[in-house]
């Protein structure tokens, strides 16, 4: 049976000593669990740790940058840098599947004032603007040419549900996170996302079941979830208050003592130990 973070994690925020690992995790979900508010936290976390953070916002709602502190006006999407799609990926139907991406981070992406790298794929402009195509090609290419060396994470938050990997989306990423409520529609979608994932080559798969409220509702979902399911690890994510509204993200460096704090600081310390063996 997959093990399950209850109790706070010795280790807390320290940086650690020595090395530190490479991370390249896939964060999933149904529409409304809150994987973009993990993905935040997450990022965030990592970089109290010294990482160095490129968090990718695979989503066209866009979210992702807002929580770190951005909004659209100071934001370039990829999708919206025409130029940088015609000259990567072509133009007039004809697609460059093989395009040489090195450079887009520094072309396209921004930081914010915590130092976490950000790039946003970006959204269809206006109704009947086409489908994301060359933008997918350019995202499905970033995975498989930007490397991630000891001391970086790349994080990317991912469109809700099951779509995005049905185009491959995610191939070359070594860690999968699904992020669902405890019910059992969305425990059903994240299961489902983790085979798909398998179905890509992600070898580790791990569950974060978000906003549970008390012991009863997370044996519940524990019941729902069953034993035989693809997760090598499941995590519990407490309900915050503080997250309601979408109007930001509480500092966590703040918080040492709160549960939401030393969950986040859990899951980031079994990351790094986990790709750090």
């Amino acid at each position: 049976m997959a093990s399950e973070i209850r109790r706070p994690v010795q280790q807390g925020r320290r940086r650690v000593q020595g090395p530190l690992p490479g991370l390249r995790v896939v964060i999933t979900g149904k529409g409304g669990v809150g994987k973009t508010t993990f993905t935040a936290l997450l990022a965030g976390e990592l970089r109290q740790r010294g990482l160095s953070v490129l968090a990718i916002d695979a989503d066209p709602q866009e979210d992702l940058a807002h929580l770190l502190g951005f909004s659209r006006d100071e934001i370039t999407p990829v999708t919206k840098n025409r130029r940088y799609i015609e000259e990567k990926v072509g133009s007039g139907g004809i697609i460059n599947l093989n395009p040489d991406l090195s450079d887009i981070v520094t072309r396209c992406g921004t930081r914010t004032a915590a130092g976490i790298g950000l790039l946003v794929m970006g959204t269809v402009n206006s109704a009947g603007g086409g489908c994301l195509c060359p933008e997918n090609t350019l995202i499905k290419s970033i995975v498989r040419q930007v490397s991630v060396r000891e001391g970086e994470a790349i994080l990317m938050d991912t469109p809700a549900g099951l779509e995005h990997l049905g185009r491959g989306l995610g191939r070359g990423f070594s860690d999968i996170i699904a992020v669902s409520e405890p019910t059992a529609q969305a425990l059903r979608t994240a299961c489902r996302t983790a085979e798909l994932a398998g179905e890509l080559g992600v070898q580790t798969k791990m569950l974060v079941i978000n906003k549970i409220r008390n012991d009863e509702e997370f044996r519940a979902s524990r019941e729902i979830l069953g034993d035989d399911h693809p997760f090598s690890e499941v995590f519990r994510l407490p309900y915050d208050e503080s997250l309601r509204g979408g109007t930001g993200l509480p500092d966590l460096s703040l918080t040492e003592k709160s549960s939401l704090a030393e969950a986040i600081s859990g899951i980031a310390t079994l990351l790094m130990k986990k790709d750090g063996e």
